[in-house]
């Protein structure tokens, strides 16, 4: 049998962009055991989607030790790699060392490919490139999550203990891993202040790093999901109409469950970074540049997000999917 170990790092949204690969793989080598060596928090939807056989944490694993000189691999991981006749490693450089001790333990092919693209290049075809030549058939590159049915449980739970309507529901993340991603305060003040005066019913998406803007933004009415575990924040999403967010993981998440999602890009390329769903609208303001969502008018993001509910947005496709809008921005 063969056995193929996929290694990949990253937060949530490189893990959900990583996955055509995993499922490219599992379509061209059906009878193949597949194992992805990533943090278990993020890679679980790998899982879910029965794209891989095995998850191993690279903590506990000693992923590390392969950096050393030499190499102090445990016996059981040195025995696994020896079983390998195919490893797929995204590094955020060539790592020639990397390379030279897989191959020590390794039979099978070494395939080290660099972990972010080049320019003008989407993300997920960039990952998918070194396996072209050895796939069967070709692949969709848009990332797709399924729903955990326990997930699904609980995320109905939620509703229902929030009181929330079966449709119309727009979740709003206001955070990201990066502070030069974020749309100012009052941006989002004002898109929730219309949200309310209209009636319209939404929750806040947060995690650690949104807890201190969190009290300046939500209405006490409203409900708010906070460091879920990312099943059960999929299965949140999916039940929503729209979701807002900015470049972040939650925005790929949205997009990968299928629901309308409304990116705010600042200083990263879409064309490059965006969420690939043909329900995605990403507004990047220009010029672009470090500043660029702070020039973001907040009545653009009002009129975007009320087309989106009202079914009236005329989606425009671009080459990787997502509609991306280039507003001017305010001075």
């Amino acid at each position: 049998m063969q056995q193929i170990l996929v290694i990949r790092g990253g937060a949530i949204g490189d893990m959900i962009v990583t996955l055509p690969v995993l499922r490219a793989l599992r379509h061209s080598f059906p009878e193949a055991s597949i194992a992805l060596l990533s943090a278990p928090p993020r890679a679980m939807f790998a899982q879910h989607a029965q794209t891989i056989d095995r998850l191993l944490d690279p903590d506990h694993w000693g992923l590390y030790r392969l950096f050393s000189q030499p190499p102090t691999l445990s016996e059981a991981s040195a025995a696994f790699l020896n079983t390998c006749t195919l490893i797929v490693a995204y590094t955020p450089d060539t790592a020639a060392l990397l390379q030279a001790h897989l191959q020590h333990y390794c039979p099978g092919e070494v395939l080290l490919w660099p972990a972010h693209p080049p320019a003008q290049i989407h993300i997920t075809e960039h990952l998918l490139e070194p396996l072209r030549g050895r796939l069967r058939q070709p692949v969709d590159p848009c990332p797709q999550v399924p729903i955990d049915a326990a997930a699904a449980v609980s995320a109905a739970q939620f509703w229902q203990t929030a009181g929330l309507p079966d449709q119309g529901v727009v979740a709003f993340h206001p955070g990201s891993g990066g502070t030069s991603k974020l749309w100012p305060m009052t941006g989002w003040q004002q898109v929730i202040a219309w949200a309310v005066q209209h009636q319209i019913p939404g929750m806040l998406v947060s995690g650690p790093a949104e807890q201190e803007r969190e009290p300046l933004l939500v209405p006490p009415t409203w409900p708010r999901a906070r460091n879920l575990p990312l099943p059960h924040l999929a299965a949140l999403l999916a039940r929503c109409q729209v979701v807002v967010s900015h470049d972040s993981g939650i925005a790929h998440l949205a997009a990968a469950v299928g629901t309308t999602t409304l990116a705010l890009f600042g200083p990263t390329n879409p064309y490059t970074w965006g969420p690939r769903s043909a329900r995605t609208c990403v507004l990047w303001p220009q010029p672009a540049g470090p500043l660029t969502l702070r020039s973001l008018p907040p009545a653009v993001v009002i009129r975007t997000l009320a087309a989106l509910l009202e079914n009236t947005f005329s989606y425009t496709p671009s080459r990787v999917t997502c509609t991306i809008l280039q507003p001017a921005g305010e001075a």
